[in-house]
């Protein structure tokens, strides 16, 4: 309301202005006390010395035209003419807003009853909503307190009832226990007659087939046929030859995922064991896959080099027993008798001798196989006939190594290095060989990514004699990369 009242004073205003002006306009006249229209100046002298100034400063000459008075006069007319349309203008509009402001003085009181009313309504409605409010918080508090005293009432329950289950539970477990340690002291009790009644069969055989031995040693003293350090190096590097060419020729063209090959290897049960493996094949790089492979065979043929006597007959596995209990007594007697039974078994003649080539035929033929089908798994390729009897040739070659470091009186061991736990392994100068990297004594510490030929252990001299003395005959031969590097190794 406050503006319309703004609006109107100062069209009030405007208007008084404008009627000030029109009504000055007409009479006005140029100030020159020269011109005879001009009046008279107020002063006390004389009328003589009026009228003597007068008639010096009246002139034809000085009288102002009467053209240009008709044009001055015409233009006041026409401005006062418009400002008397612009005063008619802002009066109508002046009516106009006190109508628009007698509306809204309407619709203000409309409102303001309108509010009054409302606001009654809600009093009485806001009363009401607070009735029932405080009647529902009365009645949920009386609620909430049975439910509680219910909740605590069968918690009670609930905990008797767990107690007395517990108690049950421990009664029917202590039962258990005691009824699996009775199967168990009984089971043992049986376990040991029966261990007790095949050790005294392997004792007596053992002795029998010692006295043999100690015959045939004295029968033939002096004749036994040593094999010299460089004939054992020869045949090894021949096996690492062997099976890095089986390689090549068989997975050379195959196509890897390298996605895949972590989920294959955890299928095959034989090489969950070997950590570096895992390892190599959950990061497998298909620039060195040869080198993987290699690897993996040659953790296959690792069980001909772990036995004292592989591939035996089970009439004749007392001997792999006898030799593993033998461990305890002294190096040099044992070497003798590991190579008596060596030599033993390989002139023997007879039914022995047949079981023991059978036996030995039945499991260079299962390893074979189990080459084949873990390779196969892993690469999806399946292997050939071709591919398979080239395989046959290594393995036997292997157990012929066997074989032969088992008949010398010094002690041979081929062994694969060991990781820690979390599969790592670090490269040592003194046992291993980087495949990769000539300059193997520059200092650099390496990981090993994985190891493709065993090393070979001597223990002992040529008569079995010194068997504290220790030579390396042959490092082991791993594929490493430098540690914190980017680059992997990698072959062409």
């Amino acid at each position: 309301m406050a503006r319309p009242d703004t609006t109107k004073r100062r069209v009030s205003n405007l208007v008084g202005r404008f009627e000030q002006l029109a009504q000055a306009a007409p009479i006005r006249e140029t100030s020159d006390p020269t011109s005879p229209t001009s009046p008279r100046p107020a002063s006390h002298h004389g009328e003589k010395s009026w009228l003597q100034h007068e008639r010096r400063s009246l002139s034809l000459s000085s009288m102002p035209n009467t053209s240009t008075l008709s044009a001055q006069l015409e233009r006041e007319l026409n401005r006062n003419a418009q400002l008397r349309q612009e005063i008619e203008s802002l009066r109508r509009r002046c009516h106009e807003d006190d109508d628009i402001l007698t509306t809204l003085s309407q619709q203000l009181e409309e409102g303001t009853e309108l509010q009054a009313s409302l606001h009654m309504q809600t009093s009485g409605l806001q009363t009401k909503v607070n009735r029932l409010a405080d009647k529902l918080a009365r009645r949920d508090k009386i609620q909430k307190a049975e439910y509680e005293r219910r909740i605590v009432t069968v918690a009670n329950e609930r905990d008797i009832v767990a107690q007395r289950l517990k108690m049950a539970e421990a009664s029917v477990e202590r039962a258990r226990v005691a009824e699996e340690k009775v199967r168990g002291a009984e089971e043992k009790i049986r376990t040991a007659d029966e261990k007790a009644q095949i050790a005294d069969s392997q004792i007596s055989a053992l002795r029998n087939q010692l006295l043999e031995l100690k015959t045939d040693v004295a029968a033939r003293s002096g004749k036994q046929a040593d094999v010299s350090d460089q004939e054992i190096l020869d045949m090894m590097n021949k096996l690492n030859h062997l099976v890095q060419n089986w390689c090549v020729s068989t997975f050379r063209k195959v196509k890897i995922d390298p996605r895949r090959m972590s989920c294959r290897f955890e299928k095959i049960e034989a090489l969950q064991e070997a950590r570096l493996l895992r390892k190599l094949y959950s990061m497998f790089d298909t620039s060195i896959k040869i080198f993987t492979f290699q690897a993996t065979v040659l953790h296959l043929l690792m069980p001909i080099f772990d036995a004292h006597f592989f591939g035996l007959p089970e009439e004749l596995q007392g001997l792999e027993t006898a030799a593993w209990a033998m461990q305890a007594t002294p190096k040099t007697a044992f070497s003798e008798w590991r190579a008596a039974t060596f030599e033993f078994l390989q002139h023997e003649d007879g039914v022995w001798q047949k079981f023991r080539q059978v036996s030995e035929a039945k499991a260079q033929a299962r390893l074979m196989e189990q080459i084949c089908k873990i390779m196969s798994t892993l690469t999806g390729l399946t292997v050939s006939e071709d591919q398979r009897r080239t395989l046959v040739a290594v393995v036997e070659h292997a157990v012929s190594l066997s074989r032969t470091l088992g008949r010398q009186r010094a002690t041979y061991r081929c062994f694969l290095p060991e990781t820690d736990e979390e599969g790592n392994l670090k490269f040592d100068v003194a046992t291993m060989e980087d495949l990769m990297d000539e300059h193997e004594d520059d200092g650099y510490a390496k990981d090993i990514k994985c190891v493709v030929f065993p090393a070979l252990l001597k223990m002992g001299g040529e008569q079995g004699e010194d068997m504290d003395v220790r030579n390396l005959l042959l490092k082991a031969k791993v594929l490493c990369v430098e540690e914190d590097s980017d680059d992997e190794c990698s072959v062409d």
